[in-house]
């Protein structure tokens, strides 16, 4: 009974509702964008400035070599790689070859864009094919069980460092571990 009686409860109200409005039209998805076209109650155009767009323009330059930095989750051993463009280094069972490391004209110690190319040895193909950026880890970031891989900065050219290495906040090689 109670069965019976929801469905037509939901009914009744349902009509009740469109009762008070002038008219339900239901209409097929064609008549409506040829509706839209023709105009009814106003242009459906969006403007430029109705969007918020967070795109940005950057102009970057090649380094020479990059940092990137290893964490292997089972030992908890932390490793930090410099390497060339188009150098390959090992780091536990993972190799790592950095393609290129590029970084912004304006503001060299602000970011990173570096192109790496991670697998394991004993398997086949690769772990990890592509950019990732300094400054948003997770927005390409390799995904392994084991290791965590993410890019540091670029190596400046002719010796410079940015503050955080002239501050001693990073060092531009890791102390030797025991």
């Amino acid at each position: 009974m109670i069965r019976l009686a929801l469905p037509l409860a939901l009914l009744w109200v349902g009509c009740a509702a469109a009762a008070q409005q002038d008219a339900i039209i239901v209409s097929p998805l064609d008549e409506l964008e040829e509706r839209a076209e023709d105009g009814f109650g106003g242009a459906l155009s969006l403007k430029d400035e109705e969007f918020q767009t967070f795109e940005q323009e950057q102009r970057v330059t090649d380094a020479e070599a990059g940092f990137v930095r290893v964490l292997d989750k089972t030992t908890g051993r932390v490793e930090t790689l410099e390497l060339q463009s188009g150098e390959t280094r090992a780091s536990g069972r993972l190799q790592v070859a950095m393609i290129e490391c590029r970084y912004p004209e304006e503001n060299p110690s602000s970011d990173a864009f570096v192109q790496l190319r991670i697998s394991e040895q004993g398997r086949p193909g690769l772990l990890y094919d592509g950019w990732m950026i300094a400054s948003s880890p997770a927005l390409a970031a390799l995904d392994h069980h084991r290791y965590d891989v993410w890019a540091i900065r670029c190596r400046l050219p002719g010796g410079v460092q940015t503050p955080e290495v002239q501050a001693g906040l990073q060092s531009p090689r890791p102390p030797a571990r025991p």
